[in-house]
């Protein structure tokens, strides 16, 4: 595949800091207000771990509580391809 070729990046497992585990980086209060706005909206969550090394990786953690998001759904739909990837070994992109 070429390096410009659509991809979603998914998240393989929760990182140590998911939105989903008691590890999280916000209140239980904040969390649960971003994840109903995800579920409303039919939305993503991109990981932290992710973030933090300039990629959008679709978070594990709310992927799972709310069944994929319009985008992952657009993907299978489109064949675009869905790449699970390791959040606690990513590195930043060049």
């Amino acid at each position: 595949m070429s390096d410009d070729a659509p991809e979603l990046l998914l998240a393989s497992r929760c990182c140590g800091q998911c939105l989903t585990t008691r590890n999280r980086i916000v209140s239980g209060a904040r969390a649960a207000q971003i994840i109903e706005g995800c579920r409303e909206a039919q939305n993503h969550f991109f990981c932290h771990k992710g973030s933090v090394a300039g990629q959008r990786v679709h978070c594990r953690g709310v992927h799972d509580i709310l069944g994929g998001s319009l985008a992952y759904e657009m993907a299978q739909r489109f064949g675009i391809p869905i790449k699970e990837v390791d959040p606690e070994v990513l590195k930043a992109s060049d």
